[in-house]
Order: structure tokens, then C-alpha cells, then sequence
């Protein structure tokens, strides 16, 4: 065979060993006759890399007179074999119980499986990111070999450098950018893309925010800040309130132009963080009930079926205690708890359970991890991490995001060719099913009659609908598994998903139901969707009109033709101090792959008595995204 040795490949024919030196085609001085066999072996393979080899005509028999075959070799790597010293303590890539520095491991087995991916040899390579955030240091150890020269923008400066210097508790974007791609090198963790390139636009620390600004964040400019060429949104952002509020129809605009325009009219991903507000928002405290206080409807942006809204898993493979729920949640991932250690920060329960191991500010001046911080020996500087580079105590859906990001830069590594809504599918269509024993939250409404034999489920358990998605308010359609949507997004057939349309608002006539107080009753009508434009459902809208003077006593189901229930706003949540909801959308991704043709009926519950005013269904809305 010809070719230059030492590559540590050999190519074994008739009991012959002969060395390979690269891929390409290489030439028998003999050919093969009929009957014989050949296959590739490999030997010598450095520490921490995987090789996956293939040939042209497969390994075994071959017809006579083959002259020349042609060989395929991919470097793959492992989590557990990788240089990078914080690897081993990173759960969310490979979970073996290990305590992430905090005082209380994990579950082994519960994290995103993406060594299948990284032994194939995928990296993320090549493929743009923008961390839309509070900044970005740029010339990190564990960054700067990512980072798109030029690539990034400071609004505040007009810099291509938005390395954050003015908040010295940590820097959000950073801790956002190590878990999508910390380099593959000797110093610190890695990256789950961790050859992914990074651009970092600092709108969150903007001294005074513009609506401009933020749309040329996501998409919207050619010039600087140049997001025109990125693939993938970094969103770990959301808002914090607990007054209804409307989507900004320019902001829907954008998202809009950059699933239909941008990575050559493939469309750009947008991946956004679901809230941290389960347990509270605002001033309202739901802690005790078991309903998320935030849903992730709250967030106008979220109801958008543009974005991949991403809910939080703890390493025990449980929704993280402050991971807001809600039906627009498309999938979940790890985000952690908090990272502490007792013997510094005097903590208990989930705050000494582990959060996420990434890049900090340089440096032990600053950051999360700094002098004095006494939240867990590493945050103070101990070792490994001495110089302060890196923090423990990442958590949130603004964690889980940058790792559901990270898996989609490996997917659109395998296959360049996806649509944004073949991501989408790819990702429900391979999460997997986490906590599934979860019960139902069940609750007695006191005026439901009888209310002994009516118990009313404010937030249902995993459902299985029409189309064979499970779904949970919690967890979405499952926690995101990067082998299976590699795998998938190699052998994945495109145009199977049609034509994305929708069917625009089918609205009722005026109603003026009454709501009554207290029941699990309600007040319900019906619409009826026809056969066509919509075959498939990808989205489903909820537009709704309703007085009431204080709406978080208010639930609202939506039920599909085919059955499928959703509660798309749980009752005793942190809507306790408003009125009234004025065209206010939802959206559910429960009904995903169902046909939507027929029946559909909204549910409207008043489940508490903080006002026993009754409220009033006046009108609403349905609208259908699919294919």
C-alpha cells in the first residue's frame, strides 16, 4: 500500500499489517482477489482521543481485483479521558455522582450524554455563537482560542471587546460562554461545543438599553455589532415581573426575519432561558404550594414559536428548585443548584447541592469566584482553582440554555443542512424522559361541588399525546440528549416537515362567561380549527380576554381535539396583584405533532379566594404554527 507511515493506523489484508498514514485512497500493490478480507485497526491512540475509522467498501468480504480502497478516520475524544482538569467534575457532561465542589453529589447517569457525540469527533466546530449578555472576556485562558476576532461589540464603548469591567461580583456572559465552549486545552473545564466560535454582545450591561440595540443583538446588523453571520442566540435572560405584559410586535418582527433569512434562509436558532422564578416572583411568594410562582408564558418573548425555551435540571435529575415551569417550555437541561460548601457559607439543603463548573472573570479580585467570597472553597480561591478563573456556583435556566446551545452547535456540526425547525424536531424527538414517576399537583377547590369527589390537578403529571410526545410543564418534551440528536441530525431526511404555516387567529364571538369562584368547574366554550392550512401542530397560541381583579387565582386549560390537556397559566401564581388579562397570549408546545383539526376547548378556573369577585371569559383566541 502506498502512502507515509506512523499515524498509527494499519489496514489488515490477508494477514498482512500495513501502515495508513491518512484518510484518502490508498492502493493495494496487489489486489484483492475474491474472498478476501480487510478491515481497519487502530493502535497507539493518544490519551483521551477516540479514532473511528471506516472504509469505502466496508470492512469484509470484497469482490476480486480491488486495487484501491479509501479510508475515513475521525479523532473523537471522552469527557472522563479529556486534559482539561475540571472535566471530571463537570456533571453536566458526564455524571458520575461527583460533587462538582459542593458538599453533595449528583446522580450518576443524569446529565446530557454527549460523549457519543464527542467520540465521532464533533466539537462544534466552526459554528458561531452570540452570547447576548452582561460581556464576555474575550482573552480568558479558557476562551480567547474561541473567540471570533473582531466578532464581538460593546455598546457602552462602541469596542469589539466587551469583556465586563465594571461589575466585579462575576460576569454573566463569561460563566454563559465557558459552558458553550471552553476549549479543549490544559486549563480548565470544557465547553460542550468546545471548538464553537464565540461572539459576546453586551446589551444586559448596556448603561442605557435600546430597543435598537438589542434587535442588532439578535440578527438584525450587518455592521457592527456584526450578528448577521451567527447560527446560534444565546438568551439567558427573561423578565421579572409579575404585571401581564404584551409581546413588542418589533421584537416578534426580528425573531421572525431571523428564522426565515439568516444561516442562508435555514434560520438562525434562538435559544432562550425559561425564568428562575418558581418559587417567587416579585413580591409574591408561592413557596409550599407545588405551582411554579413565574410561568414561562409571562415572558412575552417566550410565547413566540421562534424561540427553544429551556427549563433547569438539578445533577439529581430533577427540575432545579428555582426553574420556573410553564407549557412554552420546549425542552430542559442541566443548570444545577448552588455550589456552596457548608464549612465557608454555612449552608444547607439545595444550596450545598452541585451547580455548574464554568469560566469566571480572571483573576481573584472579582467574579464569582474571588477572595473572601465564602461560598465554597473554590469560589475562595482554593484549589484547583487558585487563580480564580473558574466558579462553581453558575446556575439557572441562564445555565441550561448555553448547554441546550452547545448541543445544537454538535448537531449543525453532523448536519449543516437543518432547518431551525428540524433543530426543534430533532430536540424533541431525542430528549428523554427524566423524573417520570413526578405526580400530579392535585388540589380540592373549597367550592366545587361535591368537593370531596372533585379534585381539581393544577399542574398534571408527564401526559403522552395524540402524537406520541410526552410532555410536562416542568421538563417540556424531556431533558436534551446530545448523542441521540447528533445521531439523528446525521441520517436526518430534510423537507419532512413541510411548509411552516399557520393558521392566524380564529377568535370566538363575545362570551361574557362567568368564572365561577372556587371550582374546579369553570367556565369553558369552544372553537373549531378546519383541516387545512395546519396538518401537524408545532405551536399552539392562546389569546385570551378576561376580567378579573386578581387573575393569579386564575388557571387556563386548553384541550385538543384528540384529548391532549394543557395548562397553559396555573392557578396561585404571581399574577396575585393583577387585573384582568387584555389580549394576553400563551403558548403550548404539548400538542406537538398532533393533527389539529377539530374541537378545541379553553377551561378557565378560579382556584382561590384572594379576591371572591367573580371574573368573566369575555372572548379568545386560537392560533396553529405547524405544517
Amino acid at each position: 500500500m502506498t502512502g507515509l507511515a506512523g499515524t498509527g493506523l494499519v489496514l489488515f489484508n490477508s494477514g498482512s499489517i500495513l501502515p495508513v498514514a491518512a484518510n484518502g485512497s490508498f492502493a493495494f500493490a496487489t489486489p484483492l482477489a475474491a474472498g478476501a478480507s480487510y478491515n481497519v485497526l487502530v493502535f497507539s491512540q493518544p490519551v483521551g482521543l477516540v479514532q473511528t475509522c471506516s472504509v469505502t467498501n466496508g470492512s469484509g468480504t470484497v469482490s476480486a481485483n480491488v486495487t484501491t480502497v479509501s479510508v475515513a478516520c475521525v479523532t473523537g475524544f471522552s469527557v472522563g479521558a479529556a486534559s482539561d482538569p475540571l472535566a471530571a467534575q463537570q456533571w453536566h457532561l458526564k455524571n458520575t455522582g461527583q460533587t462538582a465542589f459542593a458538599d453533595v453529589g449528583g446522580t450518576a447517569g443524569m446529565d446530557i450524554d454527549v460523549d457519543p457525540a464527542f467520540a465521532q469527533g464533533f466539537s462544534g466546530s466552526g459554528i458561531p455563537v452570540a452570547v447576548v449578555d452582561t460581556g464576555l472576556e474575550i482573552a480568558h485562558e479558557d476562551l480567547a482560542a474561541n473567540v471570533i476576532p473582531g466578532g464581538s461589540f460593546n455598546f457602552n464603548n462602541g469596542s469589539t471587546d466587551p469583556t465586563n469591567t465594571v461589575d466585579t461580583t462575576g460576569d454573566h456572559g463569561t460563566s454563559v460562554a465557558g459552558l458553550i465552549a471552553m476549549a479543549r486545552n490544559v486549563v480548565g473545564g470544557l465547553g460542550v461545543a468546545p471548538n464553537a466560535k464565540l461572539k459576546g454582545f453586551n446589551f444586559l450591561s448596556m448603561t442605557a438599553q435600546t430597543e435598537q440595540a438589542f434587535l442588532n443583538s439578535l440578527g438584525a446588523s450587518a455592521a457592527n455589532p456584526s450578528s448577521q453571520n451567527v447560527f446560534i442566540f444565546n438568551q439567558s435572560f427573561g423578565i421579572d415581573t409579575n404585571t401581564p405584559e404584551l409581546v413588542d410586535p418589533t421584537e416578534e418582527s426580528q425573531y421572525l426575519s431571523g428564522v426565515t433569512s439568516l444561516r442562508g434562509a435555514k434560520g438562525a436558532l434562538y435559544v432562550k432561558a425559561a425564568g428562575n422564578g418558581f418559587l417567587a416572583v416579585g413580591a409574591i411568594d408561592c413557596t409550599g404550594t407545588g405551582l411554579s410562582c413565574e410561568n414561562a408564558n409571562f415572558d412575552p418573548a417566550n410565547t413566540l414559536p421562534y424561540q427553544i425555551v429551556v427549563g433547569a435540571v438539578n445533577a439529581g435529575g430533577i427540575k432545579a428548585s428555582y426553574s420556573t415551569a410553564g407549557s412554552a417550555i420546549w425542552v430542559s437541561a442541566p443548570g444545577g443548584e448552588f455550589g456552596e460548601n457548608a464549612s465557608v457559607s454555612g449552608a444547607t439543603g439545595v444550596l450545598v447541592q452541585p451547580a455548574m463548573v464554568t469560566t469566571d472573570q480572571s483573576g481573584c479580585a472579582r467574579g464569582l469566584s474571588r477572595t473572601g467570597v465564602n461560598t465554597s472553597v473554590f469560589n475562595n480561591g482554593g484549589a484547583p482553582n487558585t487563580s480564580c478563573n473558574y466558579t462553581n456556583r453558575m446556575n439557572g435556566t441562564s445555565s441550561a440554555t448555553p448547554v441546550t446551545v452547545g448541543v445544537i452547535a454538535l448537531m449543525l456540526e453532523a448536519n449543516p443542512a437543518l432547518g431551525w425547525r428540524d433543530v426543534k424536531h430533532i430536540l424533541a424527538s431525542t430528549a428523554r424522559q427524566i423524573d417520570p414517576a413526578r405526580a400530579p399537583v392535585t388540589l380540592t377547590l373549597a367550592k366545587t361541588v361535591p368537593s370531596t369527589n372533585n379534585p381539581y390537578v393544577a399542574e398534571p403529571g408527564w401526559i403522552t399525546n395524540a402524537a406520541g410526545f410526552r410532555f410536562h410543564d416542568w421538563y417540556g418534551l424531556g431533558m436534551v440528549d446530545a448523542g441521540a440528536a447528533v445521531n439523528m441530525a446525521k441520517s436526518y431526511t430534510l423537507g419532512q416537515l413541510g411548509t411552516f404555516t399557520s393558521t392566524g387567529f380564529i377568535a370566538s364571538a363575545a362570551l361574557n362567561l362567568s368564572i365561577p369562584d372556587q371550582s374546579a368547574t369553570g367556565a369553558s366554550s369552544t372553537l373549531s380549527v378546519p383541516a387545512a392550512p395546519v396538518h401537524a401542530v408545532e405551536a399552539v397560541q392562546l389569546r385570551v380576554n378576561i376580567t378579573h381583579p386578581a387573575v393569579g387565582e386564575l388557571g387556563i386549560e386548553l384541550i385538543s381535539p384528540s384529548g391532549t390537556r394543557s395548562v397553559l397559566k396555573n392557578i396561585l401564581d404571581g399574577y396575585a396583584d393583577s387585573a384582568d388579562l387584555a389580549n394576553q397570549v400563551f403558548l403550548s408546545n404539548a400538542f406537538y405533532g398532533e393533527n389539529p383539526a377539530g374541537t378545541w376547548t379553553i377551561k378557565v378556573v378560579d382556584g382561590f379566594d384572594f379576591d371572591t369577585s367573580n371574573g368573566m371569559l369575555v372572548n379568545w383566541a386560537i392560533r396553529i404554527y405547524g405544517h
